[in-house]
């Protein structure tokens, strides 16, 4: 496998960082790896968003499988760090950049220089004129570039190009909260100075587990731009709050600045006659000293900070553990059971390790399903106590690169702090979009009410009766799916399913009654069926989360919310779900973006091993993806190629691949679905490693007009499908064909009449083509075939004579037979031996060449094939 590595310079900035985020946009297919290490301020940017982002280090990426190379940001050889040793290969190399070219430049084979403030705008310039969608997470981002190298467009060389980006990240919604997280402004060389001041005169104190910092300074004469000196050093030392203390000349200013907002600075320097908001603000003082400053300041903040929340206030508990001999396959049923990413490991309930999905995944490819976890558990726990403040939460987590925090009294484990937590609790009801879609049950409110009530009566009638049924029995109750789904979409979709938090029987028989139905129960799935004449089937089932025992494997079924419900679903665009009932109403239930997804276009798995639990999935991806006209979303797409490549689809019975393949057969968009299974390496899988041409599925896309050239053919008499397969398994090795054929069709008739087909097929080919063909020999060749192997034949051919031949055949000749019997020939005086078969075939063979046409020609031509019979003996 080769490799389209995307980089930047080594001491990664932010420019740095979204300049390759821009790239990846413009080149998919490209993996992101930084050069070299990573400030404390990048690293705790991509610790944190690393979901978001899918960078490595270049220690993750085999260096000598890199065929091309693209490079953001720097255009200098000698800060690529550990990827200067590529240089020197035969790679296509890409620069973006807004630096001058020197003697050190590399020399690459495209090179595009732009004098721009940031590279970022280079690149999202060129996003933008192909009219590519971001999101907002990458709009927060790129913005967060521009502005960390253009100090918020105010250096000199920022352009108009880059406000008039950064306009256009604002359209999407870029996070300025976000951006002032990690943003520092800079200082000029008077600046300099005094920052250097300040930091040398530094005092650090802990008031209730935040860090606030005093900083000191006193000068003969005022210097501006001490509000922006705060800000960088909040940033460098990356403290909770500081508080400036400077005298410049008869006044001394106080300047605050706060990065959480239990640290209300504005109440603070009130006290002064001050002002600002909750994270900033300023201070003159005249005669009070810069001590007795800070002691009132340092009072203030004893009196008014609220505790910091505590690893007790967001821990998950009771925490689910595995033990050190569990094979990984169990290991792995159990994570899947209960969604988790990761779980500690423990021996005699004491704390051992701890051991992540991505493990097992990985051991579970080497074959290792059977070997006990302890071997490949993560034996160095970094762990808290129920005290450890959120902020050194966030530092542990950080600095380890880690995803989770078990929480320990003693020995004892008493809780988990994780990532998720850790998110929800930062960013509250801020959260921003794209990790609400992931972290949090809250969701946005969207009212369907006048969609709902623009649906025929029939339908409007059979939602009122189950929403006033569910309020009477006080259940809340859902519309999910493919309904909610086509709603959106203005598709028809008259197939109503719903989700019940609750007892789905019970709700069912009481809706039963009302609409006096007859009802089909199914206790094991807790789902239920109202079956109604003259309209359609009304689904019921109780909200539940399914797990999979192993790979394949049917899912099993435990009660559970609307949330769980929806996340066992395929994918985001089918994941929402309308309430019926209760405060909201009609409003749609969102938890996973899946309305940005449609707006967007977009197949999107909602994890991971969705693939690997249920490869079926893989089939539907495709059908949803060519029947809506979407695409599958790129790291979906990834899931799905791990899939295949990993033989998922061969643990499916040749029953359920059969009838996902016959589903996308009967697809309208049949060519893009072919298309895509090709893509996804599909064909590879169920052909035992041959695929199938682009040429064969080209050929597909004809046989509607082959069915119009045999239009005495009615469509319903043939087996569409048959056709179908045979194109696409007609480059496949003939000996082939018996091992992969129950892959594709069941039928016996079908199983034998293909191979037949495809058997005789350059046979049949070989005689049509050549000189002088006789009518008969056509009617002798083809009369084993059916018609499904007709159309096939002409479609598949390329030469007009051989079609010709078949379309005669088809029209003319196929239907002929002898009027005569043996029991005429009797009449004749023939006794009955091998010469009445001899007798008929020649009478048929006469008439096929268009020399006899009536019985009784033939009864005179039989008489004379008998005469002269009789006169050669």
């Amino acid at each position: 496998m080769t490799i389209k590595l995307i980089t930047s310079h080594e001491n990664l900035d932010f420019d740095g960082l979204s300049s390759m985020i821009a790239s990846k946009i413009l080149h998919p297919e490209g993996f992101l790896v930084y050069s070299g290490k990573l400030d404390k301020e990048i690293k705790s940017f991509i610790n944190l968003y690393k979901y978001s982002l899918q960078i490595y280090s270049y220690s993750e990426i085999n260096l000598e499988a890199v065929d091309s190379l693209i490079i953001v940001d720097t255009n200098s050889k000698n800060r690529v760090g550990p990827f200067k040793k590529l240089l020197n290969k035969d790679l296509d190399i890409t620069i973006y950049d807004h630096h001058k070219p020197t003697q050190e430049s590399i020399a690459a084979s495209k090179m595009v220089i732009k004098y721009y403030g940031s590279c970022t705008t280079i690149l999202l310039k060129k996003i933008i004129k192909q009219n590519i969608e971001i999101t907002p997470f990458q709009a927060t981002l790129f913005l967060l570039g521009i502005y960390a190298d253009t100090n918020c467009l105010t250096f000199k060389n920022t352009t108009h190009h880059d406000a008039e980006v950064v306009a256009y990240l604002f359209r999407k919604q870029a996070d300025l909260d976000i951006v002032n997280e990690y943003l520092y402004e800079f200082t000029n060389e008077t600046q300099d100075k005094l920052l250097m001041t300040l930091l040398t005169n530094l005092e650090r104190v802990e008031v209730k587990k935040y860090h606030v910092y005093f900083a000191f300074s006193e000068h003969d004469e005022y210097i501006n731009g001490l509000s922006n000196i705060a800000s960088k050093i909040t940033h460098i030392k990356n403290t909770d709050a500081l508080f400036i203390i400077s005298k410049m000349e008869e006044k001394t200013y106080v300047i605050g600045r706060s990065l959480e907002d239990d640290i209300n600075v504005a109440e603070i320097l009130e006290a002064f006659d001050g002002g600002g908001h909750r994270r900033a603000g300023s201070a003159s003082v005249k005669n009070m000293p810069a001590r007795e400053i800070r002691e009132k300041i340092l009072k203030l903040l004893r009196e008014k900070i609220t505790p910091q929340v505590k690893a007790k206030d967001i821990m998950s508990y009771p925490v689910k553990t595995l033990l050190e001999d569990m094979t990984v396959e169990k290991a792995n049923r159990i994570m899947l059971r209960y969604g988790h990413t990761g779980m500690p490991v423990v021996k005699n309930d004491r704390l051992i390790g701890i051991i992540s999905r991505t493990d097992l995944d990985k051991a579970m490819i080497h074959d290792l399903s059977h070997a006990p976890i302890k071997g490949f558990m993560k034996q160095k726990v970094v762990t808290i106590t129920p005290s450890t403040s959120i902020n050194e939460i966030n530092e542990l987590l950080s600095k380890h690169n880690i995803g989770r925090l078990p929480v320990m009294e003693g020995e004892k484990i008493v809780g988990i702090v994780t990532r998720t937590n850790l998110l929800q609790q930062i960013h509250g009801d801020s959260i921003p979009r794209w990790y609400k879609s992931n972290y949090d049950q809250s969701y946005d409110f969207l009212d369907v009410r006048e969609k709902i009530h623009h649906l025929p009566q029939d339908m409007v009638s059979l939602i009122e009766v189950v929403k006033k049924v569910a309020k009477e029995e006080n259940t809340k109750v859902f519309i999910v799916g493919g309904f909610v789904r086509d709603l959106l979409l203005n598709r028809k979709n008259f197939d109503l399913d719903f989700v019940v938090e609750g007892d789905a029987i019970k709700l069912a028989e009481k809706v039963n009654k009302r609409l006096q139905g007859r009802l089909v129960t199914h206790k094991k799935f807790q789902t239920a069926v109202v079956k109604l004449p003259q309209q359609p089937h009304i689904d019921f089932v109780s909200a539940r989360r399914e797990y999979y025992e192993y790979p394949a494997a049917l899912p099993k079924v435990e009660k559970s919310t609307i949330w769980n419900d929806l996340f066992r679903r395929d994918f985001t665009i089918n994941c929402m779900a309308i309430e019926l009932n209760g405060e909201k109403e009609y409003q749609l239930i969102d938890y996973f973006s899946g309305l940005d997804d449609l707006s967007d276009g977009l197949i999107r798995a909602l994890y991971n091993l969705s693939f690997i639990e249920d490869p079926t999935r893989i089939f539907r991806a495709i059908r949803f993806a060519s029947r809506l006209g979407f695409s599958i979303e790129e790291e979906t797409k990834k899931f799905i190629l791990q899939a295949v490549n990993d033989h998922m689809i061969n643990k499916l019975s040749q029953d359920r691949i059969r009838e996902e393949i016959h589903g996308i057969f009967k697809d309208e968009n049949l060519i893009n679905s072919l298309a895509l299974m090709k893509e996804l390496n599909i064909f590879k899988s169920l052909n035992q490693g041959q695929d199938i041409s682009m040429k064969e599925i080209q050929k597909i896309e004809n046989i509607p007009n082959t069915l119009e050239v045999f239009n005495t053919i009615k469509r319903e008499d043939i087996r569409y499908a048959d056709i179908i397969v045979q194109q696409l398994l007609s480059g496949i090795p003939m000996e082939l064909i018996p091992k992969i054929i129950n892959n594709y069709v069941s039928y016996r008739q079908s199983y034998h009449g293909i191979i037949e087909g495809l058997r005789k097929k350059n046979r049949v080919y070989s005689i049509l083509w050549s000189e002088n063909v006789d009518l008969y020999e056509v009617y002798a060749l083809l009369e084993f075939a059916t018609d499904e192997m007709l159309i096939f034949y002409y479609n598949d051919c390329e030469n007009n004579d051989i079609r010709h031949y078949l379309l005669y055949y088809k029209l003319k000749l196929q239907s002929i037979n002898t009027i005569i019997t043996g029991q005429d020939l009797l009449t004749l005086g023939i006794t009955p031996g091998p010469l009445f078969k001899r007798i008929l075939k020649e009478v048929l063979k006469a008439k096929v060449q268009g020399y006899i046409y009536t019985k009784e020609d033939e009864m005179a031509y039989a008489k004379k094939l008998y005469k002269n019979y009789l006169e050669m003996s």
